[in-house]
């Protein structure tokens, strides 16, 4: 093989590669681009559409990690069971509009105390529940503070038309029951058992209350 000829052969290698390098660029802008789009369809999947919260299974998929990681660390993590108290009386009293809306708001408040160690979700209806990785003290504190936060909430009553009723508001009361691994353990099914049985206490003590497993 001459020189001329090896130079020719080099040069169209060159070029191929060249070819090869642009179409593996756009091979890893098109898979990077396809691996964004999944990952927003997956934590939209993951969020409640009228709230925003999470949805139940990943809200458990999400405390099971925590939980994992307060156990590896010998740290405390608890739960809060959260009901709004009366709430099909707000929907037969006042419509389903105006029963989303206090869905809306409450969750709004329960994303006010979302950390890295504190989340929450929607378990169905207005069921609630907040993780909180703490002592149970603090865990009993951030149930009082929403508590505290839920009797402030108020709003304008809605029509079926979406249109406000005049010289009408709702407000709203929620219950809680506290539970956490320090008497539960690091399993997540009794912990909420016990939190559930708690929440039950404060609805028969008279609702508007914390009370602790």
């Amino acid at each position: 093989m001459d020189r001329e000829h090896l130079e020719s052969s080099l040069r169209e290698i060159r070029h191929l590669l060249s070819h090869l390098h642009g179409e593996v660029t756009a091979l890893e802008q098109n898979y990077n681009q396809v691996l964004s789009v999944l990952r927003r369809f997956e934590t939209v999947a993951d969020l409640d559409d009228l709230t925003g919260l999470l949805r139940r299974r990943a809200f458990f998929r999400k405390w099971q990690t925590l939980l994992e990681k307060c156990q590896s660390l010998g740290e405390n993590c608890g739960v809060l069971m959260i009901d709004i108290d009366h709430f099909k009386k707000i929907n037969d009293t006042h419509g389903h509009a105006t029963g989303d809306e206090v869905l809306r708001r409450v969750s709004e408040l329960l994303k006010r105390f979302e950390s890295p160690r504190c989340f929450a979700g929607r378990l169905g209806g207005e069921e609630f529940a907040v993780v909180v990785a703490g002592t149970d003290a603090e865990i009993l504190g951030a149930g009082e503070l929403i508590r505290r936060g839920a009797e402030r909430l108020h709003g304008p009553v809605l029509g079926a038309d979406g249109k406000e009723a005049p010289n009408v508001e709702w407000r709203c009361t929620l219950s809680a029951g506290m539970a956490s691994s320090s008497k539960a353990g690091y399993e997540p099914t009794r912990i909420l058992k016990a939190a559930d049985e708690a929440l039950y206490q404060a609805k028969a003590k008279g609702r508007n209350q914390v009370r602790a497993a």
